[in-house]
């Protein structure tokens, strides 16, 4: 009954939250580094820094899975957050983490992670509310990586509720993802990662300059990155969104799709290997 009601409780905030919801193009966890994935490119395309400078090392399919329900939780906390008023709310909040500790997947929370958790529902800043909702788009990539997901077309949104449950979120351990998890092959999940540092690019360029540009001959001549179109959509060789090129959509919506791509690309990065903390994965462009 927990779990129907938390995506129940889940669904309804999505839909009461879709207007609400805003970009942190510069918004930065605790402990965030300044190390950049595409600055590593262009300096070793000069070679200024040596290979072995930078190693990844990608988390296992365990982490990943503790990792997908620890934000899971995060975005349910963030969506439950108006419904103070109601006890069920608060009962699955406090369900919601003692759930995490049951199951083993507590030690992947993060110290930002758990006081978010641990706060009383209507006590929260009304930004880390807006944010923690967010985080349901990083989890929809590490269900995806485990297999329990396909990803939504890039510029929308995922059903959280339909994420979570996906993963068991609330269900015993041996019915969640956390029971002998798989993660998908190395070089698909840098492909999408490669997609979406593509598509990053593109909007935050566009944000800063809006004018249109050869977004297919940039791509095909870039030196700086492995860019790619595949997945992405192309009118009159720039970027699409809906069907309509980059610069005949409305302002709003580049910035949901931001935020969407921004959740999205940490945690492709993060998959990677290119922070071990999730807070501190970077998705410079």
């Amino acid at each position: 009954m927990i779990r129907a009601t938390c995506a129940v409780v889940c669904h309804v905030r999505t839909l009461s939250l879709l207007g609400e919801r805003r970009h942190r193009l510069n918004a930065t966890e605790p402990g965030r580094t300044a190390r950049r994935r595409s600055e590593v490119w262009r300096r070793d395309a000069m070679a200024e820094v040596p290979e072995e400078e930078f190693s990844p090392t990608p988390p296992d399919a365990d982490r990943v899975a503790a990792r997908a329900m620890v934000l899971s939780a995060v975005s349910c906390r963030g969506l439950i957050e108006k419904d103070a008023l109601d006890p069920g709310a608060e009962e699955l909040r406090r369900n919601a983490l003692a759930w995490l500790e049951s199951v083993g997947a507590a030690d992947e929370m993060e110290a930002h992670e758990a006081a978010l958790l641990s706060t009383p529902l209507g006590q929260l800043d009304p930004k880390l509310a807006r944010d923690a909702t967010w985080r349901s788009e990083g989890a929809v990539v590490l269900a995806w990586a485990l297999s329990y997901s396909e990803l939504p077309p890039v510029h929308a949104e995922c059903d959280p509720a339909d994420v979570a449950n996906a993963l068991g979120f609330l269900d015993e351990r041996a019915n969640t993802a956390l029971d002998c998890p798989r993660l998908r092959a190395s070089d698909e999940i840098e492909r999408w990662a490669n997609v979406y540092l593509t598509l990053h690019w593109r909007l935050r360029e566009y944000l800063r300059r809006p004018d249109p540009i050869d977004f297919t001959s940039y791509v095909s001549d870039c030196t700086w990155g492995p860019l790619r179109l595949d997945e992405l959509d192309i009118v009159d060789g720039d970027l699409a969104i809906d069907g309509a090129r980059i610069d005949d959509v409305e302002h709003r919506r580049l910035r949901h799709v931001l935020s969407i791509t921004q959740e999205r690309h940490q945690a492709l990065n993060w998959l990677l290997g290119w922070e071990q903390l999730y807070s501190e994965v970077t998705t410079d462009t």
